[in-house]
Formats: C-alpha cells, sequence, structure tokens
C-alpha cells in the first residue's frame, strides 16, 4: 500500500432531553447514532483526496439521513 493511504471507520452517538410542549413532557428520551467511513488517497506530497459516507443507525430525532462527499487537501508546513 502507498505511504500516505489511510481508511478510518467512525461512529457517533448523540442523546438528549425529551420534547416538551406547552410546558409538559411527551415521548421518550432523544436519540442517534450514525455509522461512516472516511478514505484519504494521496495525489502528491502536498494534495489528496478525502472521500466519506455515513448513514443513521439509529434516530429518534431527524437525524436518519445519508451522506457522501469528497474533499481536496492541501498540505503545508515543515515536515514535508
Amino acid at each position: 500500500m502507498p505511504s500516505g493511504i489511510w481508511l478510518a471507520v467512525d461512529g457517533t452517538y448523540c442523546a438528549g432531553g425529551s420534547r416538551t410542549i406547552d410546558g409538559m413532557v411527551e415521548g421518550e428520551r432523544q436519540g442517534n447514532s450514525r455509522a461512516g467511513l472516511t478514505a484519504a488517497l494521496p495525489i502528491n506530497r502536498h494534495h489528496s483526496l478525502k472521500l466519506f459516507a455515513s448513514t443513521g443507525v439509529y434516530a429518534r430525532t431527524a437525524g436518519d439521513y445519508d451522506t457522501v462527499g469528497v474533499a481536496w487537501q492541501y498540505r503545508w508546513g515543515g515536515g514535508l
């Protein structure tokens, strides 16, 4: 595997309070969990391409959606 390629598996879990409507607590506790994957592919010494995706695993809030993206990174500084 060429130097600089890396892959990461990510996860997130969030929990909060309950909904309140007109001063009365309604429903169960809010919660959300997500799972994702990120890969970085070096182009040269200063540039790399980052690919990422995530999806909702469990949602009691509006967090049940899918995300995909591409980012271009530029690196500078000492130690290159």
